[in-house]
């Protein structure tokens, strides 16, 4: 017994369609589901109690209802197998999982003064947390929301000065735009910012952007999404490790997975707890309940 668990607010409540189409699969097929929206579970490990026959949970929305999920779900606690589902906005996550199916994802987790977080693609601090600040306070979101959005981040960021601890070797950046730790290989709705990631690593990997002007900040951000960014190595710098100690000299917007924290000057980063996760798969569905 499957058991879809939809998130009618995600993308802008523009994930009917795909819940839609997911169900109407599942019919013709003839495989037994349970349907439920995020707001009438308020405790999966109970539900799933009460219904011992589910053995597999496609979770449907986009990196922000992932977030919430692994942030409010003991995850480790469920036998369950958790399927991803694209039906978001953002969804640089099933990015990363989708060419790979299968993950034993090591989750990360920031320990900030504004609180602590998990995350299983990515955090971040600085311009491009003031971005997704900028995204998820925009009311009319769609495709290009984070390429217009990017726009106002640049032009009202001013650059911090960022100090990163990495495995016990500091890195100094007067003047830094962000520092972006990445469990996945995507951030920003496709950008490849870290085209190496390894959710299943113990390494995490981040990008600095640092001492460039306000004029090229905006052209660099473009090469990112090819991976084009790496090649300019006297304004983007990449660190590899376990363990990250970030301190800045203001107050900066945070962001886990694109959900933002505020008033943040210090970030503690590494991995927590190990979960399997799928992208759903139409065909190994099938597949599987022939079985």
């Amino acid at each position: 017994m499957y058991l879809i668990i939809h998130n009618p607010l995600s993308f802008n409540r523009k994930s009917k369609g795909a819940t839609s189409r997911l169900v109407k699969f599942f019919k013709k097929k003839e495989i037994p589901f349970i349907l439920r929206s995020t707001f009438k579970i308020d405790d999966l490990q109970g539900f799933l109690k009460a219904n011992p026959t589910v053995t597999d949970i496609v979770y449907c929305g986009g990196d922000g209802t992932i977030n919430y999920m692994i942030n409010h779900v003991d995850v480790n606690a469920i036998k369950a197998r958790i399927h991803f589902f694209q039906s978001g906005s953002g969804n640089d996550t099933l990015r990363t999982l989708k060419p790979i199916k299968k993950a034993d994802v090591k989750l990360g987790r920031a320990v900030t003064e504004a609180g602590t977080v998990d995350f299983i693609n990515g955090c971040g601090i600085g311009v491009d947390a003031a971005i997704c600040h900028y995204v998820n306070a925009d009311k009319h979101k769609n495709k290009l929301s984070y390429f217009i959005n990017a726009f106002k981040g640049f032009s009202s960021f001013k650059p911090m000065k960022l100090s990163v601890e990495v495995d016990g070797v500091l890195h100094e950046y007067p003047k830094a735009y962000t520092i972006a730790i990445q469990n996945g290989r995507y951030f920003g709705g496709g950008m490849k910012a870290t085209p190496d990631a390894d959710p299943q690593s113990d390494i995490f990997q981040a990008l600095v952007v640092h001492s460039i002007s306000p004029a090229l900040i905006s052209f660099l951000f473009m090469t990112i999404y090819s991976g084009l960014h790496l090649r300019f190595t006297k304004y983007v710098t990449l660190l590899v490790g376990k363990h990250f100690k970030i301190t800045c000299d203001a107050p900066q917007y945070f962001q886990n997975d694109g959900e933002v924290l505020e008033h943040v000057t210090t970030v503690d980063v590494t991995k927590s707890k190990t979960r399997t996760f799928y992208a759903f798969d139409y065909a190994e569905t099938v597949k599987s309940n022939q079985n």
